[in-house]
């Protein structure tokens, strides 16, 4: 590795560092942070973090495909929910205050655990490589992508410090 990619590297796991850091005082304490302390303020928020800084969530939709099992055509936010409510509500407007808490709660958990992921040398890596697995096995299995139970869950990567 050379010195410019080892400044590169080290700048990203301080901006993950940061951003986990942040993520977790906007979980705790939301009306610090957000209009309302609900699921679809918290995802506008952090869909914020990444656009302004360095796309913090860069394989944070691939990360969540290989845990879902489907929706590589969706937007992140829902598949947080289908992790949160697989029966439930696929949209945020529909959520009732319960499902709203949980789903918010999860999309702080899931952050983090990305994020922590994310913060190992090889972890981004790690992401791809599953999510390349998960689409042969999409591919070899048929399915289209839709909520049809044969489609493929891979094993998807976790953080070192989570075994």
């Amino acid at each position: 590795m050379d010195l410019k990619t080892a400044v590169e590297t080290v700048t990203m796991q301080s901006t993950i560092r940061r951003h986990r850091e942040l993520f977790a005082s906007v979980h705790k304490r939301p009306l610090i942070f957000l209009i309302r302390p609900d699921f679809s303020s918290a995802t506008a928020f952090v869909l914020g973090c990444h656009v302004a800084d360095e796309a913090i969530l860069t394989g944070f939709q691939e990360w969540l495909v290989t845990r879902v099992g489907c929706g590589s055509n969706v937007f992140w936010p829902h598949l947080v929910l289908r992790l949160t409510e697989p029966v439930g509500p696929k949209n945020a407007r529909e959520l009732d205050p319960e499902s709203d808490r949980r789903a918010f709660d999860a999309l702080f958990s899931l952050l983090d655990e990305f994020l922590a992921l994310r913060e190992e040398h090889d972890g981004l890596r790690r992401v791809y490589r599953a999510y390349e697995e998960w689409q042969e096995l999409r591919d070899d299995n048929g399915c289209l992508e839709t909520e049809a139970p044969e489609c493929p869950v891979v094993d998807w990567p976790r953080p070192a410090s989570i075994g």
